[in-house]
């Protein structure tokens, strides 16, 4: 069987107040094509379909077509949910599909899907959910924290395999989780709820004896070992991961298991900018980033002026702007200290206009806000009397 390992979907998901439908739309795409080009039979997605619980309509109509798109490729699909989904709501009439499998519930996680090739040993699915510990703590009778739920569950399943006579099959485990030891992302929900430190964190090795595990959660696609593996997200929903390849895990189990990276090509790149305003606006080195989605810091002592519409002509994608400014008399003193140093009403108004735009008022502005202060002066005056 060649099988597609991906997670994290987050339809419905929006980057800076920017729909990501299309983007979602062009990696969904590219899906549909490597299950036709690779002679694909199932995909796995390992949780996070949707980006919360009750999915606007359109994520909703986008993951609907997904389905009917993988299947008319060729793939069976089977599908879990993560800590954003909703379980009922993902797993409605899951009992009633065909070639589509998703499975929500705990009951399922011992009852395999079992793919038997003709010329190989059958291939074990084993389907875990994501499961909250304050909820199914005390179902299993094991302490609430993520390791203890998720020991738990290793024991039934190792238990179910032996009982079937599996031994010789190839088994796969999906689930959703955060893998001790694994890197996380600025877009990643927490999932540890309620929990101190690492306590949210499960070791890779509780997976012992799984010859492959399809992990989501982390939007980073990496190995924690050679058989535990996180996808990644098909696209980028934070700039923390600038340095993320988008992709996929592709698993060949004909004869013995491998598995190779396949790369997702992104509708727009991101790109992470830190410079003064000059070169961000002149230098060639930047031009790459014109067409990207964009997080841009300005790093002048003094903020330029208009400096936001500038970028923004240049870089119609800045999606985050930044004010760093570096050396400095100003750069260094805390604002607390400059307004202690306020003698009169106006001092302090002008330090305040100074502070936040790190540019001093212009004589007509300084001769508007005399004016408003003087107006504000004989109101409250005339109020007392």
């Amino acid at each position: 069987m060649r099988i597609l390992h991906t997670s994290d979907w987050h339809l419905g998901r929006s980057f800076h107040n920017v729909g990501m439908a299309d983007a979602q739309q062009h990696a969904i795409n590219f899906m549909i094509e490597t299950i036709t080009e690779r002679d694909i039979d199932l995909v796995l997605i390992a949780g996070d379909v949707y980006d919360r619980a009750l999915p606007p309509v359109d994520a909703v109509a986008m993951f609907d077509q997904a389905l009917v798109d993988m299947h008319a490729a060729g793939a069976t699909v089977i599908v879990t949910s993560g800590n954003h989904d909703s379980a009922i709501r993902l797993g409605f009439m899951s009992r009633m599909m065909r070639d589509v499998y998703i499975r929500t519930m705990p009951e399922s996680i011992t009852d395999p899907i079992v793919f038997a090739p003709d010329d190989a040993a059958p291939v074990c699915i084993w389907t875990v959910p994501y499961l909250e510990p304050r909820y199914h703590a005390a179902e299993f009778g094991v302490a609430a924290n993520h390791t203890a739920v998720m020991g738990y569950v290793m024991e039934q399943v190792r238990a179910e395999i032996s009982t079937r006579g599996l031994e010789h099959a190839t088994h796969i485990l999906m689930a959703h989780l955060f893998a001790a030891g694994a890197s996380g992302s600025e877009s990643e929900r927490n999932i540890g709820q309620g929990e101190v430190g690492t306590l949210g964190q499960v070791p890779a090795d509780i997976f012992d004896g799984m010859d492959y595990v399809a992990l989501g959660h982390l939007h980073g696609r990496q190995s924690m070992s050679d058989t535990v593996r996180y996808s990644g997200s098909p696209v980028a929903y934070s700039f923390s991961e600038v340095n993320h390849t988008k992709g996929m895990w592709l698993l060949d189990t004909h004869h013995e298991l491998t598995i190779e990276p396949v790369d997702i090509p992104q509708l727009k790149q991101l790109a992470v900018l830190k410079d003064e305003i000059t070169p961000l606006l002149e230098s060639q080195q930047y031009a790459w980033a014109e067409d990207a989605w964009c997080q841009i810091t300005v790093t002048d002592p003094k903020r330029p002026p208009h400096a936001f519409r500038r970028l923004k002509h240049r870089f119609p994608g800045m999606l985050n702007f930044i004010l760093a400014p570096t050396g400095g008399v100003e750069a260094q003193t805390t604002y607390s200290d400059r307004i202690a140093k306020a003698t009169t009403d106006m001092d302090l108004i002008l330090d305040f206009v100074d502070h936040v735009r790190n540019r001093p008022a212009s004589d007509n502005e300084h001769r508007w806000l005399t004016e408003a202060l003087h107006h504000v002066n004989r109101v409250t005056a005339q109020d007392v009397k």
